[in-house]
């Protein structure tokens, strides 16, 4: 009873302090950075995947009054070697486009002094939990910064305050979010009742519309169909509320299955969720051999390949999706093609949906066995048959694609320089 008591005061505590006292700090600190010649800009980079920011750190690196640093930091959630293997590939990404970064020492799991050697005006941050953060590195060292967020994929679930009520959400200067769903909820669940949130359009959608293209597909004959599966970390529950929803286990020899059986006419990009390989090892029936060997196999056949980073070319340049994760739901919608969504307790997964979740859902043909999977992709991937189409079409024409003009990169820019007073 007691630590219930205490929890709440501090939660009290903060809502008074967010409402009352952070906004006129929050104004001050607005002003100064708008008057100054030179603005200290640093974007923290985790992984691949959730780079989100390179179009906003083109544009105000052209910018004459913004400075502008890129830096590594590693994530605690993962283990040693996992966090070294996506350091590497955040170093290779950014090497091979010539962009200029900050490490991060992995070997002693030391972030750059940010703070101290750089002194930011503005930090954007990847991730919303600060715990996944080394102690250098924390949203809470910055609070006397402005702090950006923009939420690294479209929220499908009901109020949650994990996606709209953490501190950062209600810290930071900016919350630029995709749809008007997300300010919603953040108005009726956030305790600021999300007055910095701002709807700015989906970041990965200037990409999926780019011309640009990067086959990232092992076969490029493209007769061949492509078919991306990409499976949940959650094997087992992941609490008492939250269902797993992971249908890796029975489906890690069926999609293997598939792929030997359409050689030739079939291949098969495996996705899975960054934490799948982790829990896979805490998993009883799956060691590490077992696991690595596994995570080997997609990786060498001839008509499979494993991809743990980036998503936006694989989804761009892909023919149809099976998944059942939660960012993807919304996610793979984007680029408006044939998607299934797997589940065997999917009543249940449904009720955690928000309005706008149930309706992402509806554009997906939703499988629950070996038969229905097979039917998927015999018919809608290899045969074409797509009644679905006209229906994603309505969605993504009407839903997806909020009144925010020019690039979601561009009205970023526009509006942190209007609000700070910038012409």
């Amino acid at each position: 009873m007691a630590n219930w008591l205490i929890k709440q005061a501090r939660r009290q505590g903060f809502k008074l302090y967010v409402n009352a006292l952070y906004p006129s700090i929050l104004k001050k600190r607005v002003n100064e950075v708008g008057q100054k010649d030179r603005i200290e800009v640093v974007f923290f980079a985790m992984n691949v995947a959730m780079w989100h920011y390179q179009g906003i750190y083109d544009l105000l690196s052209r910018e004459e009054c913004f400075n502008c640093h890129i830096v590594l930091t590693g994530a605690r959630q993962y283990t040693p070697e996992q966090r070294s293997a996506v350091l590497k590939a955040l170093r290779s990404f950014f090497d091979a486009q010539g962009i200029a970064y900050i490490d991060f020492d992995d070997q002693h799991d030391e972030g750059y002094d940010v703070k101290g050697k750089i002194n930011p005006d503005i930090v954007f941050y990847p991730q919303p939990y600060d715990d996944q953060y080394v102690p250098d590195h924390s949203y809470f060292n910055f609070t006397s910064r402005l702090i950006c967020y923009i939420p690294y994929a479209v929220n499908v679930v009901k109020d949650d305050r994990l996606l709209c009520d953490l501190p950062i959400h209600n810290l930071a200067w900016k919350v630029y979010c995709p749809l008007s769903n997300e300010k919603d909820m953040a108005a009726r669940v956030a305790r600021n009742h999300g007055r910095n949130w701002v709807v700015s359009g989906y970041h990965n959608l200037d990409k999926y519309l780019s011309s640009e293209e990067n086959d990232v597909w092992k076969i490029k004959d493209r007769s061949v169909k492509r078919l991306i599966w990409a499976p949940h970390f959650s094997i087992l529950p992941i609490s008492s509320l939250l269902p797993r929803r992971s249908n890796f286990l029975w489906m890690s020899q069926l999609m293997l299955e598939i792929a030997e059986q359409y050689k030739g006419k079939l291949q098969i990009a495996f996705k899975p969720h960054p934490w799948l390989r982790d829990e896979l090892y805490k998993y009883s029936d799956w060691d590490k051999e077992r696991v690595d060997e596994y995570y080997n196999k997609w990786a060498s056949l001839e008509n499979t390949q494993l991809e743990t980073e980036g998503f936006v070319d694989l989804f761009k340049t892909s023919d149809a999706m099976i998944h059942d994760c939660g960012s993807f739901t919304a996610e793979y919608l984007f680029v408006n093609k044939p998607v299934a969504f797997v589940s065997t307790d999917f009543e249940r997964i449904l009720d955690g949906h928000s309005e706008f979740g149930r309706a992402a859902l509806e554009q997906h043909y939703i499988v629950h066995n070996e038969a229905q999977v097979r039917e998927f992709i015999e018919h809608v991937v290899l045969d074409g048959e797509d009644p679905k189409q006209e229906q994603r079409n309505r969605f993504f024409n009407t839903v997806l694609r909020p009144n925010v003009s020019g690039t979601t990169s561009r009205f970023i820019v526009t509006d942190m320089k209007q609000s700070l007073g910038i012409s």
